[in-house]
């Protein structure tokens, strides 16, 4: 599992660079980088490529239970698949074969579910297997967005609103669905495991749920502002803030517990996911206003930095987490500790600068002074932090039970 785990890094090392230089062309010529085909590249090798595989390894990975016999099968096929559109995507954009990849690599998807729900049906009943349930569930749902394209496509709709909530259903229900139960059933599991109790009861799960459901609104609401949609949203926006005050209920008096069964740098990663995703639901709330969600819309640093605040923000510390528990990463290892110091500020410095830039756009103040060199830099961070990871995880010997030399 771990040389899964390491080649969906590989994935992110390479999503790290990819942004880099996105974030280059706007202060150096590039001809030969057109940005559109090359963005869609990294979007989708980010998503596919390294949180899609990285969250079924460590949803496999949650006890000693061997993987299925068909993993092996079942990953070597996905991360081909992605392979096929990092290079497709940059020669043609959305041409046959990277739409080929992308709809072999969605039905893959499928057996992975299937996979994931077979090896955790012994998991708690109403604790950690009913949010890996609902995750695997909102991931198929997702993916109807995308069957949708090509019936809108077909009629003529390309570029129409019908068009853009299909993406936008696909995005949703990635990023407050399957991501988002995902990290909650592996940080539910972990706990039961180790004999801490932050059970969530049946009522938070509806909320959650119903939330999840009912914030699709906001993607309607770029397109159709009826008072009636914003108020959808809104609900469902008040029903995610009662849920997550209950699911923080839930965790504080288990925090003493988790203190003592978790590393330094396990605290540290876990903290700012726990962060992140508190800073995601206010964001969340705070577009429930029609003014806040008009600006939000319209602004496209404010878009950018809530995609990566769930991926880099939210997501990825948790992955991190779960590989220094695992023993894939060694926080006794310097160069270990360099690379997560090195990531966790490109995400920090990354995320500030998007809202700080989309801040002073919406009050009309215009460019901060440098802001594109520092987000390269940003960006940077991130690719070298990864870089490192990866670098000293494939230097050390593998196991949990490698003796690294504590620099």
């Amino acid at each position: 599992m771990r040389k899964w785990f390491l080649l969906a890094l590989a994935a992110l090392a390479v999503v790290a660079v990819i942004g880099t230089f996105l974030r280059l062309i706007y202060v150096v010529d590039m001809p030969w980088l057109i940005f559109k085909p090359w963005l869609h590249a990294h979007s989708h090798v980010a998503m596919l490529g390294w949180v899609f595989p990285a969250l079924v390894v460590a949803l496999l990975t949650q006890d000693e239970r061997r993987a299925p016999k068909v993993f092996d099968v079942v990953m070597t096929a996905a991360q081909a698949l992605v392979l096929g559109m990092l290079v497709s995507f940059p020669l043609q954009g959305y041409g046959d074969v990277s739409i080929a990849c992308s709809v072999f690599h969605m039905l893959v998807t499928y057996g992975a579910v299937a996979m994931v729900w077979k090896h955790t049906c012994h998991w708690p009943r109403m604790g950690s297997r009913l949010l890996v349930r609902t995750a695997l569930l909102l991931q198929v749902v997702s993916t109807i967005g995308i069957w949708a394209m090509g019936p809108i496509m077909g009629s003529g709709l390309a570029g129409s609103e019908w068009y853009y909530w299909s993406i936008q259903w696909f995005l949703h229900f990635q990023f407050n669905g399957w991501f988002w139960f995902a990290a909650m059933a592996i940080g539910s599991r972990w706990a039961e495991l180790h004999g801490v109790d932050v059970r969530l009861d049946r009522l938070t799960m509806f909320l959650w749920m119903a939330g999840a459901l009912l914030t699709f609104a906001l993607a309607i609401a770029w397109s159709e502002r009826y008072p009636a949609i914003f108020a959808l949203n809104s609900v469902g926006v008040l029903l995610q803030l009662w849920a997550a005050w209950r699911t923080l209920k839930a965790m504080q008096h288990a925090r003493l517990q988790a203190y003592v069964k978790t590393s330094p740098w396990m605290r540290l990663l876990i903290g700012l996911m726990l962060v992140a995703m508190g800073i995601k639901v206010a964001v969340q709330a705070a577009v429930a206003v029609p003014a806040v969600a008009t600006m939000a819309f319209t602004i496209r640093n404010f878009v950018i930095g809530f995609i990566h605040l769930n991926t880099i923000g939210a997501i990825t510390p948790l992955l991190f987490a779960h590989a220094l528990m695992k023993g894939w990463f060694d926080e006794r290892n310097r160069a270990v500790r360099t690379g997560l110091g090195i990531f966790i500020f490109g995400v920090i410095a990354n995320e500030v600068l998007l809202f700080l830039q989309g801040t002073l756009f919406w009050a009309g103040t215009g460019l901060l002074p440098g802001y594109h060199w520092m987000l390269v830099g940003a960006s940077a961070c991130l690719a070298i932090g990864v870089f490192t990871l990866l670098l000293s995880s494939l230097i050390a010997r593998s196991g949990p039970t490698a003796e690294l030399e504590a620099r």
